[in-house]
């Protein structure tokens, strides 16, 4: 039975495995061009908000072609959210020079880099979303190996994102458990130092259990994927998003067609 604390990586991990057209491009490919696509999105300055309007397509597009529905990105996107509006107010705080004005409202570039630091995080979390929804992560460790990540990093990483699952089923059974010996009531603050003490000493124990029975089962660290060369469409994918990525880090489009239509809409009398 399925904990509703691991439901979400186990969706993610569902996604994975269907046969969408997202997921027969070769893992290579996606991992580079979602690495090229992470590096301009951050990239950006802190208040060059329109630059980052278009990178609004690699979401828009890939997520039909992964075959996820659009709710499932959103709920994963939500968790990440209050990181960045704690940055984002900060530089609402600080950065409180004008950055436009219309009429009596004005901007300040605290509020664009506001808007620019949430957009940005949504656009991360997305595209590292959708490479894990369209491919299994053990292919992808793979993949990294093959690209000569180093192998105590693509381990950790795949420890981490197999069972944490694990972890928040020991920490549900302890709510459950919890809930039931105090009908009617939440959890107390009081109550949550020795919740989370517990929760790290069942952790250690699983942990444990975990490893011995991997290791039964002739788990030795390595990752076993298929290998497949780069056929035409995958190069032809990996091109197109690394692409368009680049010349849109260096080409302002949303700037570029608003001169286009105010110059076509000629002198305001």
């Amino acid at each position: 039975m399925i904990k509703p604390g691991a439901a979400g990586i186990t969706a993610l991990e569902e996604f994975a495995l269907k046969d969408s057209p997202l997921g027969r491009i070769h893992p290579g490919a996606k991992i580079l061009a979602a690495a090229v696509y992470l590096v301009c999105t951050v990239s950006f300055p802190a208040a060059s908000l329109s630059g980052l309007v278009p990178y609004l397509l690699y979401p828009a597009v890939l997520l039909p072609l992964a075959d996820i529905p659009l709710k499932a990105l959103v709920t994963r996107v939500v968790p990440a959210m209050p990181f960045a509006l704690m940055g984002g107010i900060s530089c609402i705080l600080v950065m409180k020079e004008p950055a436009f004005v219309f009429g009596a409202l004005v901007i300040s570039r605290g509020v664009l880099s506001f808007a620019a630091i949430m957009l940005k995080t949504i656009l991360c979390v997305s595209a590292a979303l959708i490479l894990a929804g369209s491919t299994p992560f053990h292919v992808l460790c793979a993949c990294l190996r093959r690209l000569h990540v180093p192998a105590v990093l693509c381990l950790q990483l795949a420890l981490c994102y197999r069972y944490i699952a694990v972890l928040l089923e020991e920490a549900q059974a302890m709510y459950t458990a919890y809930i039931l010996r105090s009908p009617g009531k939440t959890a107390a603050m009081k109550d949550m130092g020795p919740l989370l003490g517990t929760l790290l000493i069942r952790s250690f124990d699983r942990a444990d259990r975990v490893y011995n029975a991997m290791r039964c089962r002739g788990f030795n660290g390595g990752f076993f994927a298929e290998r497949k060369a780069l056929n035409a469409a995958d190069w032809l994918y990996c091109a197109a998003v690394c692409g368009g990525v680049v010349f849109l880090r260096f080409f302002n489009f949303p700037r570029f067609l608003g001169t286009v239509l105010q110059s076509a809409s000629g002198p305001v009398f």
